[in-house]
């Protein structure tokens, strides 16, 4: 586990905290679930959006601080339970399930494969499952400029840059560097740097990848085009696409 997952938990709630308030909406509509089952939940904003529009919301994620921080945001309006998303039991079923901003590219295919067949075992029979998970170019070849951003809370103030540092798209490998710049408050000058390997999939390969799991991909929207989501073909390519996923 890096330290941007576990003991700077603190400073991933901050720079990852910005308004989903809209794309939230979109997803209970999608979705159409009275309870929802996020893997990998973090800190847990996607969870406090979910209950705030009156849905039932268990998160899972295997970072003890990153389950304090999403248990300390529900209080009593959701549950958060520390675990494996590759290998867990609640000992129940969902409605539905979300996994939002790539979360999912953290796991190897093996680990995507045990995923998807915990989920299965998660969700009641044609269930939705939505994931965002980017799509590479078949004929990329050189790293993407990646994403920087400014983000604050209180006093601190963070800059953000997270960036591909090398691709290989024959392995479906990705090492991409996450760097937080604490510019005020507390902690102000102090750097977090930490270098990430990625699965990096195209069309062709996730597609395969879901073929081979208990779920059908019933159509993709592009995440990119905030208040519209639009519906995008099989074989479209972008970092923030959105994946429906129904159980068979």
């Amino acid at each position: 586990m890096t330290r941007l997952y576990g003991d700077d938990a603190d400073l991933y709630d901050i720079a990852f905290d910005w308004e989903i308030g809209d794309e939230v909406d979109w997803l209970v509509e999608r979705l159409a679930a009275a309870s929802v089952l996020e893997p990998g939940c973090g800190s847990g904003r996607m969870l406090e959006a979910l209950a705030n529009r009156g849905t039932e919301v268990v998160g899972l994620d295997w970072s003890p601080q990153m389950v304090a921080i999403a248990r300390r945001r529900l209080g009593n309006a959701g549950e958060v339970v520390e675990g494996d998303m590759t290998d867990f039991d609640l000992r129940r079923t969902f409605h539905g399930g979300v996994c939002p901003i790539n979360t999912l590219l953290h796991l190897t295919p093996d680990d995507l494969a045990l995923h998807l067949q915990c989920m299965a075992r998660h969700l009641q029979p044609y269930s939705r499952y939505l994931v965002q998970v980017g799509l590479l170019d078949p004929e990329e070849r050189e790293p993407s400029p990646g994403s920087h951003w400014e983000a604050s809370r209180g006093e601190t103030t963070l800059r953000v840059h997270w960036v591909d540092e090398e691709l290989d798209l024959v392995n479906g490998l990705s090492r991409q560097r996450s760097s937080i710049e604490v510019l005020t408050g507390p902690r102000a000058g102090e750097v977090v740097e930490e270098v990430h390997e990625m699965t990096a999939w195209i069309p062709a390969t996730w597609a395969a990848a879901i073929e081979a799991s208990p779920f059908e991909q019933v159509a993709m929207y592009d995440g990119g085009r905030k208040g519209q989501w639009p519906q995008v073909a099989p074989d479209a390519t972008g970092c923030l696409l959105w994946h429906e996923l129904v159980l068979r």
